[in-house]
């Protein structure tokens, strides 16, 4: 069970092939391990169909639901989805025990959609933060690079972006950073989050709480990390785990 995308860039649910992503029940969950942080994929991405380019995070599911690159989707077809990913979700939540939900912030609602599915599925009235963190600028970003201490392999990658990044900082240094323009051997520099200033001093809510992370899509996964080192510099709890709409390939 997949996708097909006519020549209009229409997404589709197709259950009779796999391409392009993975719906099938029995395929699904995958699961990663970064840097500690346990993260479930409920659909897995599988090649795209430019032969794969490894640098790339795109997938035309993603792009249709956020209404990028020329995609689209009917929510008719949309719904054709939920039931595979209310049975996938079904199988991660089996076992957990998750207190509070919080989605990664964006410019489209698709990740807090998915964490509204997610909460609805814990029950217990589980509520959903939309606001712990926010993205950075590109200044802050570019600041943090300057700081930052690396091992001799890396300072030569480091350098490098430092000077692209740079470039930007001198033309629009207060525009949010997008981590979608950064090579993904790259990613590992940049922590793209912080604790969104207005939301500091409600912290203490999450105090001791299992926390679900959630996003969209699973690429580098530094935005996931970003958001977990945070929470655990607070030390809020160790109780942090992820669900991402679309794993990794």
């Amino acid at each position: 069970m997949g996708i097909t995308v006519d020549q209009n860039k229409v997404v589709r649910f197709d259950p009779t092939s796999e391409q392009l992503v993975s719906t099938s029940i029995h395929a699904n969950p995958i699961s990663n391990r970064m840097n500690d942080l346990l993260i479930y994929g409920v659909f897995k991405r599988l090649y795209n169909r430019d032969g794969d380019r490894r640098d790339s995070d795109g997938n035309p599911l993603i792009y249709a639901l956020k209404n990028k690159n020329g995609f689209s989707i009917t929510m008719k077809e949309c719904a054709r989805f939920n039931p595979n990913l209310s049975k996938i979700l079904d199988k991660i939540l089996l076992k957990k025990s998750y207190d509070i939900v919080i989605s990664m912030p964006s410019s489209q609602p698709v990740s807090e959609r998915f964490a509204i599915k997610i909460s609805r599925k814990i029950g217990g009235n589980c509520p959903i933060l939309t606001n712990v963190f926010t993205k950075k600028t590109i200044e802050e970003v570019y600041n943090d690079l300057l700081s930052l201490q690396v091992v001799a392999k890396d300072r030569k990658d480091l350098i490098a972006l430092r000077r692209v990044i740079e470039s930007r900082v001198i033309k629009e240094p207060k525009t949010i950073f997008s981590m979608k323009e950064i090579a993904k051997k790259d990613r590992k520099f940049i922590k793209p989050l912080k604790y969104n200033p207005d939301y500091l001093a409600e912290i203490r809510e999450l105090k001791g709480k299992s926390i679900v992370i959630v996003d969209d899509l699973l690429a580098s996964g530094s935005t996931l990390i970003s958001a977990y080192e945070l929470l655990l510099e607070r030390e809020v709890t160790n109780k942090i785990e992820a669900i991402c709409l679309l794993g990794k390939k």
